[in-house]
């Protein structure tokens, strides 16, 4: 496993901090048991030098080095008190160790109660005595006794426990980190596999912390990819389609003139015709793939000034009349004689050919296309183009100007263009800050709605 990983750090990590609460404990629980055993080593000598006090023992030097004899067997030694210094009793030598005299202030030398301290390794006790020069008779014990071995047992189950603790603090940790890296482990394999081009990746996201909510953002991402590329292989499958047919004609026509199976001056002059509209077309098909792109990076740009609509509307309809004638389509101008607006005038001739076309395209043979406009009473100037053919459906119509969406939707049951055109009215529409939206026609079809600003002059 790498040492670089998650869950070896969040391992280690847990082991450092169990590391130092044992021994902070452990130090603590030393510190208190020492205490509590000098404590109680105090205590007891404090109760034995009472009672040599108070049983007279301590009043003659023969009583005291008897006493000093006697507390020798346990551990114990004896000093007095003379004069306020620390002094040893005037006794023969004893073969029993003695404990060494105590360091104690000489304040506390002077007190007239009993009283009791640690320090250097010694606990002592003080009892005070009344007769003459012997005002004291202090007692001495070594605290690494008994109460020592005590401390030095429970320091190795101390130990022991802040292993096992450690020991325990490693394993939930490696639990722990487990369930943390394992859905980051799949969330970066996820995302290999993803950008190796499988867009069905998905993980797997179990509960609603962070990490799923990581998982779930990946999962949006990934849908939302997938849906972007089916929509790109729907536009390509389309621009396909669309590019097929006028290049079919384009090398069928020019074919048939290079092998001279074109006679007669008319039906040359048919064939060039034919050639020629559907090289426009295949023009008109290029330019909206290139108006795409551009609209696709944000680079319709406008130029938006006060001029007559009428004018541009009048110029539109008249070089649709010509497809439409083709198709037994009337287009039919219903415009005031001028219609003044802020527009860019190349733009709305891009928006308002783009919707003609459809219209003649999509409208039955022997019936009308409309373009009908009307200056509005704020100032602002309305375009309707609508035609009578099938339609979309109601459901549909929030999302006719979305790229492709028409040619997905109704490519089984009609015949559709490229799906661009829309898309493209959208973004001129909104590079020339006007509004834009489609309604059902009240004649049958599809009724296209724009509103251009009002002009400032």
């Amino acid at each position: 496993m790498n040492r670089g990983s998650l869950r070896v750090r969040l391992v280690w990590s847990f082991v450092a901090v169990a590391a130092v609460v044992a021994l902070v404990m452990g130090v603590t629980t030393l510190s208190l048991l020492r205490r509590v055993s000098e404590r109680d080593v105090e205590r007891r000598l404090e109760a034995q030098a009472a009672a040599i006090v108070e049983s007279g023992d301590g009043r003659t030097g023969l009583q005291v080095c008897s006493a000093r004899n006697a507390l020798r067997t346990s551990g114990v030694d004896l000093w007095i008190v003379v004069d306020g210094r620390l002094t040893a009793p005037p006794c023969r030598r004893s073969p029993l160790p003695a404990a060494p005299a105590p360091s104690i202030e000489a304040a506390a030398l002077t007190r007239t109660e009993v009283s009791s301290g640690t320090g250097g390794g010694l606990a002592w006790a003080l009892a005070p005595v009344a007769e003459g020069r012997l005002t004291g008779v202090v007692l001495v014990r070594p605290v690494s006794g008994p109460g020592a071995g005590m401390i030095g047992l429970m320091a190795g189950r101390l130990v022991l426990g802040g292993l096992a603790g450690v020991a325990l603090a490693a394993f939930a940790a490696w639990l722990l980190s487990g369930r943390l890296a394992a859905p980051l482990t799949r969330l970066a394999d996820a995302a290999r596999r993803l950008g190796a081009g499988h867009l069905d990746t998905r993980v797997a996201v179990d509960g609603d912390d962070e990490v799923a909510q990581v998982g779930t953002a990946f999962n949006d991402m990934a849908a939302s990819l997938e849906e972007h590329d089916a929509e790109q292989r729907a536009f390509l499958a389309s621009v396909g389609h669309e590019l097929r047919t006028p290049l079919t004609v384009v090398q069928g026509n020019a074919e048939a003139l290079l092998d001279g199976a074109v006679e007669g001056e008319a039906a040359r002059r048919r064939s060039l015709e034919r050639l020629h509209a559907e090289t426009l077309r295949l023009g008109r098909l290029t330019a909206d793939l290139l108006a795409l792109g551009r609209a696709g990076r944000g680079r319709f740009t406008a130029e938006p000034a006060d001029a007559d609509a009428a004018v541009v509307l009048a110029e539109a309809a008249e070089v649709a009349a010509g497809p439409g004638g083709e198709r037994d389509v009337e287009v039919e101008l219903r415009v005031p004689e001028e219609l003044p607006a802020r527009f860019d005038p190349d733009r709305l001739r891009q928006v308002v050919d783009n919707l003609l076309d459809n219209a003649v395209r999509s409208n039955p043979p022997g019936k009308s296309v409309l373009v009908a406009a009307r200056a509005m009473d704020d100032g602002r100037a309305e375009i309707v183009v609508a035609d009578q053919g099938p339609g979309i459906a109601a459901e549909d119509l929030p999302h006719a100007f979305e790229r492709g969406y028409l040619w997905s939707r109704y490519r089984g049951t009609r015949t559709v263009g490229s799906g661009l055109g829309l898309s493209i009215v959208k973004a001129l529409c909104d590079a020339m800050g006007a509004s834009v939206w489609a309604e059902p026609s009240p004649a049958g079809g599809l009724a296209v709605h724009l509103v251009l600003p009002a002009a400032r002059s």
